[in-house]
């Protein structure tokens, strides 16, 4: 087994793969919905990995990255399997890998095909997917191509991938004048409280309301009384200074749960949001959900760039 996290745009993360798996998706990636493989040591360093881009059959973008910014590096390659081998190399600490490729220092940020008014709204789209926190930087740059609709100018993959690392670098740099603790945290912190006490929390669930509550019940777990969520609104909003709107419910193995057995659930959320030291609004009402009064918002960003 190799000492490493790998992380794919599809299937879950993998921890400690055998060779012949992470050969497996780096030789499969490049269709729809799995272009990239990222790939970190254990224990885990900030800004060290080394990732990989391809789509369709076109050639394999590999990026070592070894600190910050100036120790970011790119190289292009057709061979799969000459891919394949740089990344066992580097997972297995050899040093192979650093001459297998034609290393670049890697412009990351420029973008001279697009207009300035189409990088302004794009990079806009950047910071809402980074202020929210919750998303890797593959899916905050997918999220930015996703935003322009049919109608408007295109932005590329690889101009969304520059555009949010420019913005990601910034971000690294304000995290570290960060508390040790931020409002974040401690709705985390709540969430895991709620998580162990019977209830099915997630954080970031679901793209709104309808669409969490069609779904929170296939997260259930056994004992869960009741759940509570936050969505991507909700998250956006909180992001953007106006507070952390929380949602939760009762099960009801028949019929729909009463009126007290949702407010039960209501004051356990209530409990847990002030035990982590966060102020909530609401007065009681089931059919209200919980306000967590303006959290500062600062979510670190995962730890794979």
């Amino acid at each position: 087994m190799l000492e490493i996290s790998v992380k794919t745009e599809s299937g879950p993360d993998r921890s400690r793969p055998a060779e012949a798996e992470l050969a497996g998706l780096l030789r499969r990636i490049g269709a729809d919905d799995d272009h990239f493989v990222v790939v970190e040591r254990f224990p885990e360093a900030d800004q060290v990995f080394v990732q990989t881009w391809r789509d369709g059959d076109g050639p394999f973008t590999v990026e070592y990255r070894d600190g910050g910014p100036e120790r970011h590096f790119r190289a292009e390659s057709g061979d799969a399997e000459r891919v394949v081998a740089v990344f066992l190399d580097w997972a297995r600490g050899g040093e192979a890998w650093r001459t297998a490729l034609d290393w670049q220092g890697a412009d990351l940020y420029s973008t001279p095909g697009l207009a300035p008014e189409t990088r302004a709204a794009a990079e806009e789209q950047a910071r809402k997917g980074i202020r929210a926190g919750f998303r890797g930087f593959h899916e905050v740059a997918q999220g930015v191509c996703d935003s322009f609709g049919p109608e408007d100018p295109s932005v590329s993959l690889d101009e969304a991938r520059r555009i949010v690392g420019g913005l990601w670098e910034e971000r690294l740099a304000e995290q570290a004048e960060w508390p040790e603790v931020t409002d974040a945290d401690r709705v985390a912190q709540a969430f895991d409280t709620l998580n162990a006490q019977g209830l099915t929390a997630r954080m970031n669930f679901g793209c709104c309301s309808n669409c969490a509550l069609a779904e929170i019940g296939a997260e259930r777990a056994d004992g869960d009384r009741g759940f509570v969520f936050f969505h991507y609104q909700d998250t956006e909003s909180a992001a953007e200074g106006h507070g952390l709107s929380v949602r939760y419910g009762a099960y009801a193995d028949t019929g729909e749960a009463s009126a007290e057995d949702r407010a039960g659930v209501g004051r356990v959320v209530v409990a847990a949001f002030a035990g982590a030291g966060l102020p909530v609004q609401w007065d009681g009402d089931p059919d209200r959900v919980i306000e967590v009064a303006a959290p500062d918002w600062r979510k670190r960003l995962p730890r794979t760039a």
